[in-house]
């Protein structure tokens, strides 16, 4: 290769050893304990798959899987409508816009630390005012993340809550860039709203309503410090998500072949869910 065509790829070398340092290896070093035994941070004896096999009967293992899929879905489904109609709505002529579009983007300018400290103490069943204000509706003593029954759904909720405002943001632009005349075409031809949206709006922007499905998705799924802050992973295991199992059994009890094992788990999962998506928008293009 001439020394010429020779340069460029030697000033990006040290950027690539660094991306390869900071990406690839950590997950060269969780397989390879994956497959060992483990006596604190210390390898012991080689297993193979064997901390894999266990996963597969491992009853807390399937619970927080199921637990994980739950929350990744009910969240998605919430909040991808919701900032859909976010969009939509800013996306119109109203007035007072620029403040509407201020207000709605503030739980995201929140961390997730403080974002469920917020909530957890907006849902105190002592004192917090949602207590509050049941108390004057006439309602008795409510346990809200205590209770094995709500605890996730309000996880859910608060996720919801504080994820909106990025697909609002993401949706906004892309309905910006649909031309206008589009849309005075379908009036003409007399189309209803809501066949406008369908027809014209949604396909046109499908790309970055399939690139955001991938983005929150990949979020929800590898969570822990909303979690954490607000259950901590109970009542009673109910909101025990995968992540949460490899933080607490990787940094509280120390059992680090089973939290790589997980953890490579979610990450095979995770490219399971981005192939998915990207193979439905394609699929979605040819048709």
């Amino acid at each position: 290769m001439p020394r010429s065509r020779a340069v460029p790829y030697m000033l990006l070398l040290p950027s690539l050893v660094i991306i390869a340092g900071i990406s690839f290896y950590p997950i060269y070093y969780a397989v390879d304990i994956s497959l060992h035994q483990t006596r604190y941070l210390e390898k012991t004896a080689f297993v193979g798959l064997g901390q894999y096999a266990r996963l597969l009967t491992d009853f807390e293992f399937l619970r927080a899987l199921r637990i994980s899929l739950k929350f990744a879905l009910g969240s998605l489904l919430l909040t991808l409508p919701l900032g859909m109609i976010f969009a939509l709505l800013l996306n119109r002529p109203i007035r007072f816009r620029a403040t509407f579009r201020t207000i709605l983007v503030i739980p995201w300018t929140l961390s997730q630390s403080v974002t469920g400290m917020l909530w957890v103490w907006a849902l105190n069943a002592s004192y917090g005012p949602v207590k509050y204000l049941l108390d004057q509706a006439g309602f008795g003593q409510v346990m809200f993340l205590g209770n094995p029954e709500w605890a996730l759904t309000l996880i859910i909720l608060v996720n919801t809550w504080m994820t909106y405002p990025l697909p609002t943001v993401l949706f906004l632009a892309a309905l910006q860039t649909v031309p206008r005349e589009l849309y005075e075409s379908a009036k003409i031809d007399g189309c209803s709203t809501w066949a406008t949206y369908w027809k014209i709006t949604l396909p046109y922007i499908q790309n970055t309503v399939m690139t955001t499905a991938i983005m929150v998705t990949l979020q929800f799924f590898n969570m822990v410090t909303l979690i954490y802050v607000m259950t901590g992973g109970g009542p009673l295991g109910t909101t025990s998500t995968l992540s949460m199992r490899v933080f607490l059994d990787g940094f509280f009890n120390f059992r680090v072949a089973a939290a790589a094992a997980m953890g490579m788990v979610i990450f095979s999962l995770n490219i399971v869910f981005s192939f998915s998506y990207v193979r439905v928008l394609r699929r979605s293009e040819i048709y």
